[in-house]
């Protein structure tokens, strides 16, 4: 009897489990462009980078605007490296298990409204000395895309703009990202962009891709023989269809 109980009990466990498989091998996942940070082109050979990022996600049902802060910071060419605590305007970051810096899971607001100078605090180990400046750079204005459409034809060339160079801007970064995680990346010192054919071309189609826009301020500074970059951005992504 027992053994029969069990018969009973195991076979609609696997007809159960027979379905799943099915269910699981007929299953796509959905492919999304991942949204990363944008790094400007004249970034290279430093020892420490300090970032500030401002995002515009929307507005809310009062029709405020929404923005999140963001904070980041690495020390180290090659492997980033402990150098004690790390604050960002008076805000402590958190510091991974690779010795990266990022904002507190609890904290979106470094106040990094448009125009301040944003002050860095370092305690200092690894071979960097403690320090605590204030950029001489200052936080970018809001950054606006200009009427860009939901879906870009990957058959013809086009033009993207935003709403002006942002005030305390010295550039805009502009990712067009596929499906795929391959992109287009540029910048320029003007509100426009033109993507030619030959450069779309790169691209793969799908509906859940992303056009990010990113201006910022660079500043680099040296200090007992280490180069450090503070830069600051503001940012506005937008999905897209690439059809």
């Amino acid at each position: 009897m027992m053994f029969r109980k069990n018969i009973q009990i195991i076979l609609p466990c696997l007809f159960i489990l027979l379905i799943s498989c099915k269910k699981k091998d007929d299953f796509t996942p959905i492919k999304y462009a991942e949204e990363t940070i944008l790094y400007p082109e004249n970034i290279e050979d430093i020892d420490a980078l300090l970032m500030a990022i401002r995002d515009d996600i929307g507005i809310d049902l009062l029709n405020k605007e929404i923005s999140v802060d963001f904070a980041f910071a690495r020390f180290g060419q090659t492997n980033s490296v402990d150098v004690g605590d790390v604050k960002l305007n008076n805000i402590l970051l958190s510091k991974t298990s690779a010795n990266q810096y990022i904002s507190p899971i609890d904290k979106n607001n470094f106040n990094l409204n448009s125009g301040i100078q944003n002050k860095w605090e370092i305690e200092g180990g690894s071979d960097y000395s403690a320090f605590n400046k204030s950029a001489s750079i200052k936080m970018p204005a809001k950054i606006t895309l200009d009427q860009v459409p939901d879906v870009i034809p990957l058959n013809q060339a086009i033009t993207l703009k935003v709403n002006g160079l942002p005030s305390n801007a010295q550039a805009i970064i502009w990712q067009l990202k596929d499906i795929n995680n391959q992109y287009i990346q540029k910048e320029t010192t003007t509100s426009q962009l033109t993507i030619t054919i030959d450069e779309l071309k790169q691209l793969s189609l799908g509906e859940n891709s992303l056009l990010k826009v990113a201006a910022y301020s660079l500043e680099k500074w040296e200090m007992d023989g280490k180069k450090f970059a503070f830069l600051n951005e503001f940012v506005e992504t937008k999905n897209i269809q690439l059809k």
